[in-house]
C-alpha cells in the first residue's frame, strides 16, 4: 500500500486497487483484510471471501474476474517477490504493445488502451536456479527436474519458471484466460501457459527478485496431486472434453 500510494502521489494518471482473496483460511486473514478495507476504503481495497478452501488456482481466478484494472497483477501474500518488481513486468508489457502497434495509428488514437491488447508477463526465478540447485537437497532437485519435464510434455516449451506467484496480465488477456481455467489448485499456472499458446497470447518471462519465505504449503504429499492435475489437463484438452471459449 505504501508503494502504491507513493506512486499515485507522483503520477496523477495512476490508479490502483488491491483485492485480497481469502481462500477459506482459518487464521486471522479475514480480520486483517477487513482492517485494510476500513482503513483505505472499498475503492482501494476489497476482500473476497470464498468461504471454504478451493485452492490457489480458484482464488486467483476469482480475484482476476472481479478486478477492474487495465493491468492485473497476481501476487502471493507472503511477499517473496518485491512489489516494486511489478514495474519490470509493466514496462515489458508496454514495450510489446508498442511494438505490435508500430506503424499503426494506435499511438495517436485516444481510444487505444493497453488493456485491449492480450499480453502476459510471468515473473521468473530461473536466473536463481543454479544457486538454488547448489544449496537444495538432492531429492528436491530431483523432484524439481521431474516436474519441469512433466510441464514440458504437458504445456510445451517456452517458459522456464511457470510456478512463480508473480504474474501480470492485460485485462483482455485475463478475461480470455481466467474464464477458461479449470484447474483449481497448484497447477493452474501450467494451464495458463497452455491457454496462452492456444490463444496465441504473447508470454514474456521477466526476471524478478525473490526470497524463500518459510511456511510453504507445498510438500512431498503435494506432488501426486500436482501430477494428477497435469494428467487431467492433458486428457481434458487433448480429447476436447474441456472446451475453450473464445
Amino acid at each position: 500500500m505504501n508503494y502504491l500510494k507513493k506512486r499515485e502521489a507522483k503520477d496523477k494518471s495512476f490508479s490502483y486497487e488491491v483485492l485480497i482473496v481469502d481462500d477459506g483460511s482459518r487464521d486471522g486473514t479475514k480480520r486483517v483484510a477487513f482492517d485494510f478495507v476500513k482503513k483505505y476504503g472499498v475503492d482501494k481495497v476489497r476482500a473476497i471471501l470464498l468461504g471454504k478452501n478451493h485452492g490457489k488456482g480458484e482464488a486467483i481466478r476469482k480475484g482476476m474476474l472481479h478486478s477492474r484494472g487495465e493491468l492485473l497483477l497476481m501476487l502471493d501474500a507472503d511477499g517473496a517477490t518485491k512489489v516494486t518488481d511489478l514495474e519490470k513486468l509493466e514496462n515489458q508489457i508496454h514495450a510489446v504493445a508498442r511494438k505490435e502497434h508500430r506503424g499503426d495509428s494506435a499511438a495517436c488514437d485516444t481510444t487505444f488502451k493497453i488493456s485491449d491488447i492480450p499480453i502476459v508477463a510471468f515473473g521468473s526465478r530461473a536466473h536463481l536456479e543454479e544457486k538454488a540447485i547448489a544449496t537444495r537437497k538432492w531429492y528436491r532437485n530431483f523432484l524439481m527436474k521431474g516436474f519441469h519435464l512433466v510441464v514440458l510434455l504437458t504445456a510445451g516449451p517456452g517458459i522456464r519458471d511457470t510456478q512463480c506467484g508473480f504474474k501480470m496480465f492485460t485485462r483482455s488477456a485475463a478475461r480470455k484466460l481466467f474464464t477458461n481455467v479449470r484447474l483449481k489448485r497448484w497447477c493452474f499456472d501450467v494451464e495458463l501457459v497452455f491457454l496462452c499458446k492456444w490463444f496465441r497470447i504473447p508470454v514474456l518471462e521477466v526476471s524478478v527478485n525473490w526470497s524463500e519465505i518459510p511456511g510453504s504449503k507445498v510438500n512431498l504429499l503435494s506432488i501426486p496431486n500436482m501430477l494428477w492435475e497435469l494428467a487431467l489437463m492433458s486428457v481434458g484438452y487433448r480429447t476436447q472434453m474441456w472446451k475453450i471459449n473464445s
